[in-house]
């Protein structure tokens, strides 16, 4: 009922286009039906640092609703179907379905200790880690979405959406991937990602998994299981009867150009980036 509600409007947006802008009113949240997003800042100079990468199944919006004003521009990294939700609606959603309401609540948890993870990463992981941290942390939220092959994943961000993301420069995006390739722990090219070496991929990400491991027992007449995590990220079951009849969403990506290029990544981060190329 209200899940079908979510994805009654859809909209098409092709990659790279502004699904809403920073600063405009904040009438609406957004369900990814397919495709990439991402949710970005960005100052008076041009400089672009995206604080949130979307993926099918994905409710967007979820930090916002408190504001009158969006406080992200949200753009389309791939061709991408959107689809709008009032937030005016939240308040019948809190008192018809409890369940469902503690769902949104998981939903929206869950994008805080995301964020909470970049700030570390921003803060005391050098170049190498942050990159290797956010292809496991991707690879994770695919595997929840039942959207990932085995090792090998898309990857359709370019080096400076990377960039951008972790708080880099695009040459040392390069350096990283380029070094990952050489020492057969990650193969990154052509908007693909192969992991060839997973335990030394987790030893360089310094990665604390149990930010992305939702507990659903609390939620009031639930079973531990009773809400599945890849209900989150893209691929809806019906644990829950409001889950009956939704569309399963499927990716939509784009091939990219390889962005490994010259040189090492030993180099420490730096504060500073070029602005993102749009």
């Amino acid at each position: 009922m209200f899940l079908r509600a979510l994805e009654e409007h859809p909209q098409d947006v092709s990659a790279g286009a502004v699904v809403a802008e920073q600063g405009s009113a904040c009438n609406d949240l957004f369900v990814v039906s397919s495709g990439w997003c991402a949710s970005e800042i960005t100052d008076d100079a041009g400089h672009c640092q995206i604080v949130d990468i979307h993926l099918p199944g994905d409710i967007i919006g979820t930090r916002e609703v408190a504001f009158a004003r969006r406080l992200s521009t949200l753009r389309a990294v791939t061709d991408t179907t959107v689809c709008p939700f009032p937030r005016s609606r939240l308040n019948t959603m809190f008192q018809q379905a409890p369940r469902l309401s503690g769902v949104f609540v998981l939903i929206a948890m869950r994008r805080e200790a995301i964020l909470s993870e970049r700030i570390f990463d921003l803060g005391r992981r050098d170049a190498l880690s942050r990159v290797c941290h956010f292809l496991l942390e991707i690879k994770q939220r695919l595997e929840d979405s039942c959207t990932l092959r085995e090792d090998r994943f898309e990857m359709p961000l370019t080096q400076q959406q990377l960039a951008d993301a972790l708080g880099l420069t695009s040459v040392h995006i390069s350096r990283v991937v380029r070094r990952l390739r050489e020492t057969g722990v990650v193969d990154m090219r052509r908007g693909q990602v192969r992991i060839l070496d997973a335990r030394r991929l987790k030893q360089l990400a310094r990665m604390n998994e149990e930010y992305l491991d939702l507990d659903t027992s609390w939620i009031e007449g639930a079973s531990p299981l009773a809400v599945d995590p890849s209900m989150l990220d893209g691929q809806p079951e019906s644990a829950l009867p409001e889950l009956d009849g939704v569309a399963l969403p499927q990716t939509v990506v784009e091939d990219r150009d390889d962005p490994a290029g010259p040189g090492s990544a030993d180099e420490p981060a730096r504060p500073t980036r070029e602005p993102s190329a749009r």
